[in-house]
């Protein structure tokens, strides 16, 4: 919500989170705090195209959390600008939201490198099982901050 800017009761999502949180187990929240140290904010630059913007795929929030909090490889296809599809194994660091754009941001063992993959390009997310990575520390533009930056 906060990302999002003026939208209507954007002021509520702190409260939202609270309650939520004294609603779920202990173990629970600790991985909701976990992801959501995942989250990264910054805003879109004017020049990004988002005609082609599509709703994303709901499979991606299960998959997500099992690979962000068990550190586990991700494979999806992946639709880039050009409307090629590729297969993609990839380990999970963070998500950026540039409204209304959310990113997921992954270290690509194949590229050796960061790739940034517009979520709404995602299909068919999977996360791999027996596998595992270590967090990379992730380098983001000075406009970018984490999500638990902003509620403080």
């Amino acid at each position: 919500m906060r990302a999002a800017g003026n939208l209507p009761f954007s002021a509520l999502a702190d409260t939202g989170l609270a309650k939520i949180e004294k609603a779920l187990p202990s173990d629970k929240v600790r991985d909701l705090r976990k992801f959501l140290d995942c989250l990264y904010i910054g805003k879109l630059s004017p020049q990004v195209d988002i005609s082609d913007m599509k709703a994303i795929d709901p499979e991606l929030l299960p998959a997500f959390e099992t690979a962000f909090l068990k550190r586990r490889h991700l494979t999806f296809q992946y639709r880039d600008a050009k409307g090629i599809m590729t297969t993609r194994i990839v380990e999970p660091q963070a998500m950026l939201i540039l409204p209304p754009l959310w990113y997921l941001v992954a270290w690509d063992p194949e590229r050796e490198d960061f790739r940034h993959f517009r979520m709404d390009r995602i299909s068919k997310p999977t996360y791999v099982e027996n596998t595992s990575f270590r967090p990379r520390h992730v380098p983001f533009e000075n406009h970018v901050s984490p999500m638990r930056d902003l509620s403080r």
